[in-house]
């Protein structure tokens, strides 16, 4: 039953969740790995396909059937299917406390601030200002005028060197400048964490305009009673039937069960302070900027992020999976001292550029990200095995999609043999190389280096409760396993395959989609996205 409740908030709905005697909720039909299959089928000579195969079924059997890491794996199962917890959701009208901040009305604010704006040089104030000046002399309540303004505020911020410079600006402010924007739009406290460097304007501007609704999720979990642990935003519904209610319910039932895991797995009591989801339908993709400028940015590739206190996710597109990603950065298990030895080998054995931002812990959380997801959306190994199979096989297209893009027309045109071999033939060609805002060398690329070394990473380079071993010897781990893969036969003759047939239609093709006023098949969509894995649940 709907109830009203007190405080501008309305009790909808409260039940026990108990995953051990939950059914298992059904995969979504793999459209996506069948598709990524049939375009693997479709760049690959039949033999050629079938040896890969054959290889990767082997190799994720060796992982699954490992005597150590199959119990870890047994293990995992048993914590995912025992989470008990009864769940509380009400609906929430959004107030000046929690709703989307202005940015617009900010950046106007804060351009009148000395201390502000000095931090620009002369003609990016002069850029700022006639911007501001040009576009901004009146104010208008009319809604269509008001979006305009916005739309064309964020089109010129994101595509403009100043946007990147506002971002990093405004996120370390002064306090006193702070308390003076606090008191004026309140909102930005809660949503303190939405400015940051992997969050994208273009993002940001769907928020602002189309975010109308907000559930928040309470717990009691082990006698204990956790108000609003989730924050869940959406767009405007106006379906309020039981379905809808249900539907919410189940979005709020799998994240919750996903963040308490860690809690239970790892035996400890730590939370985020705030775990804010936006579920908005922005999707992973390959746009006509990466196509011509071969640039990786925000928009393409991120969908979380976190400080170590709150997690946000703004993409309802690999949900499940990137909760478990922000949360391994929660609770540590990864590593943010970066070997130099570990870089200057990837940038040596690999054409990559120097001045790139190589966050190489990102490969390491992607990894047991992808791992945790499928164990999750899975019923037993059986099963398990048959979605890791999948995701290597989608992550093969990835990456060689990735190479396409940047037109190598071999593996070894990006990882390049040893310097030291005189076999080498093979130079770093610059104008191959791309440039990443986001991580997108760490997430396909390093990523899939250890999912095609499964059994070694997690017998060398992870400790019985997941977390990545900071030693000499793990490290030295690391770099081998990225040798290993590096000079793997199987994978050099799969992508040599799949570039040498791509080279010629993947491009046009993908260049052919682009267009906003086609409406492009599915085909044309497994071509355009940048999704790093292909498993997803039924009810995101």
């Amino acid at each position: 039953m709907i109830s009203s409740s007190t405080n501008k908030t309305k009790s909808r709905t409260k039940y026990k969740s108990r995953t051990k005697s939950k059914k298992h909720i059904n995969n979504k039909p793999k459209q996506i790995c069948e598709l990524s299959k049939t375009l693997l089928k479709q760049n690959t000579t039949h033999t050629h396909y079938i040896k890969y195969e054959n290889y990767i079924n082997s190799i994720v059997n060796s992982f699954t059937t490992s005597k150590n890491i199959l119990l870890l794996l047994t293990e995992i199962f048993k914590r995912k299917n025992t989470i008990n917890f009864t769940i509380t959701c009400n609906e929430q009208y959004l107030d000046e406390y929690t709703r989307i901040p202005p940015f617009i009305e900010i950046f106007k604010f804060l351009i009148t601030k000395e201390e502000f704006i000095n931090k620009f040089s002369l003609n990016e104030q002069k850029q700022l200002h006639l911007f501001i000046d040009n576009n901004y002399k009146y104010k208008s309540n009319h809604t269509s005028r008001h979006i305009s303004k916005i739309t064309t505020f964020y089109n010129f911020i994101s595509k403009s060197n100043i946007g990147k410079k506002l971002s990093s600006i405004y996120y370390s402010l002064d306090n006193s400048i702070k308390s003076e924007l606090i008191l004026k739009y309140p909102s930005i406290l809660f949503h303190n964490l939405l400015i940051n460097s992997y969050t994208s304007f273009e993002i940001i501007e769907d928020l602002e305009i189309n975010i109308k609704q907000l559930y928040t999720f309470s717990i009691k979990w082990k006698g204990k009673q956790i108000d609003k642990l989730l924050y869940l935003f959406m767009y405007k519904n106006t379906s309020s039937n039981i379905s809808n209610l249900n539907y919410i319910n189940k979005i709020g039932n799998e994240i919750i069960k996903r963040i308490l895991f860690f809690n239970e797995f790892l035996g400890v009591d730590k939370l985020p302070s705030k775990f804010i989801i936006f579920l908005t339908d922005n999707k992973k993709e390959i746009d006509e900027e990466l196509l011509s400028q071969m640039h990786f940015k925000t928009l393409n590739i991120n969908t979380a992020v976190t400080n170590g206190t709150d997690v946000i996710i703004y993409r309802q597109e690999e949900l499940l999976k990137s909760i478990f990603h922000e949360l391994i950065h929660f609770h540590n298990l990864d590593f943010r001292n970066i070997p130099e030895t570990l870089l200057n080998y990837l940038k040596q054995t690999h054409n990559i550029k120097d001045d790139n931002e190589y966050t190489l812990f990102e490969c390491v959380t992607e990894s047991l990200a992808n791992i945790l997801n499928n164990i999750f959306l899975s019923s037993d190994i059986k099963e398990f095995t048959i979605n890791l199979e999948n995701e290597l096989m989608f992550s093969t297209i990835q990456v060689a999609k990735i190479l396409s893009l940047c037109n190598y027309k071999t593996w070894n045109e990006f990882a390049v043999l040893d310097s030291s071999d005189n076999k080498h033939k093979y130079k770093h060609n610059i104008q191959k190389q791309f440039k990443q805002d986001s991580c997108v060398f760490s997430y396909y690329i390093l990523k899939f280096y250890i999912l095609l070394n499964l059994e070694y990473y997690f017998n060398n380079c992870l400790d019985t409760k997941l977390k990545f071993i900071q030693t000499e010897k793990s490290f030295k781990s690391l770099i081998t396993l990225f040798d290993i893969s590096r000079h793997n036969s199987y994978l050099k003759d799969i992508i040599n395959n799949i570039l040498n047939s791509m080279s010629n239609s993947m491009s046009n093709s993908m260049s052919n989609s682009m267009s906003k006023h086609k409406k492009y098949n599915k085909t044309d969509k497994i071509k355009k996205t940048l999704r790093m894995t292909c498993t997803d649940s039924n009810i995101v």
